[in-house]
């Protein structure tokens, strides 16, 4: 990238701290912006090997003739620039960077950027039998009924991986055939805990009526009661402030870690457990 560019980009985007060549006409762009936090991007040329849906997906600079693309963007375009960068390299015989795979980056683009990778597909087996029926709960997340009458959580690699539990992950099963990256499969009697912890990022689940709350942490206390006493207990330790944790890190030792009743796993007497809010 020569230097009248990057100063074009460094007007307009801010000082840049590091760039690297990911492929001809495809850079990473680090920049350290007025704000306290640095900045990721992807740039691409007009002469890059990326396809025009991609493209379509990038924004462009008023001051230079690219498209950018901002590694934290909600509707995760950029992983639709690092699977065709890879995609390039491994059509051209080149080597791959280090821990990167054209798998790999499909699997975690679709979470990020369906529209391009297209939804996770609904798996067609089960530890308990072929699928019969299903229905998302979000995208990679399938409430499953089997040919065996048992109803199943399925969850996607990507989802397991990054948001459950090391507990959940040993307690879902996997199918031998799927390999190491496929779907964690639940019982209704651990799903209640995998739907708990999915809930984390995915509130709107209940405000849709997906999920019934109430009825969920009631199937918590009945079938994971060792897991509603130690969330609970980390709850009022504050364990699950997330700023406070924060600031901790960052030497701030003079907030003290807060927790709230409001966000423990109670008991609901006036409710069942079936915290499925389908298939009436």
């Amino acid at each position: 990238m020569d230097d009248d560019l990057l100063d074009l980009l460094a007007y307009e985007l801010g000082e840049i701290h590091r760039w690297e060549e990911e492929c001809p006409g495809v850079y990473y762009l680090a920049v350290l912006p007025d704000t306290a936090n640095a900045e990721e991007y992807y740039i691409v040329l007009e002469d890059a090997s990326i396809s025009q849906e991609v493209r379509a997906m990038g924004r462009p600079l008023q001051s230079a003739p690219v498209l950018t693309y901002r590694l934290d963007s909600e509707d995760g375009a950029y992983t639709a620039v690092k699977y065709e960068v890879l995609k390039y390299l491994t059509l051209h015989g080149l080597p791959l960077p280090e821990d990167s795979s054209l798998l790999d980056a499909a699997l975690f683009g679709a979470e990020r950027c369906p529209n391009y990778f297209g939804a996770y597909p609904v798996p067609l087996c089960t530890p308990w039998g072929r699928t019969l029926r299903h229905r998302p709960l979000d995208n990679g997340v399938y409430w499953i009924e089997t040919e065996q009458c048992v109803e199943v959580l399925a969850v996607c690699y990507p989802v397991w991986d990054g948001e459950l539990s090391e507990g959940l992950l040993e307690i879902g099963r996997k199918l031998e055939a799927e390999g190491d990256m496929g779907y964690l499969y639940f019982l209704r009697e651990a799903a209640c805990v995998a739907v708990w912890e999915l809930l984390r990022t995915r509130s709107e689940l209940i405000d849709a009526g997906l999920i019934r709350k109430p009825e969920l942490m009631n199937a918590i206390w009945r079938y994971q009661p060792g897991y509603a006493l130690g969330y609970n207990a980390q709850e009022q330790a504050g364990l699950h402030d997330a700023l406070g944790l924060l600031l901790y890190a960052l030497g701030v030792e003079d907030r003290e870690l807060k927790g709230s009743p409001e966000y423990m796993i109670a008991m609901d007497p006036e409710t069942g457990t079936d915290f499925i809010g389908f298939w009436k």
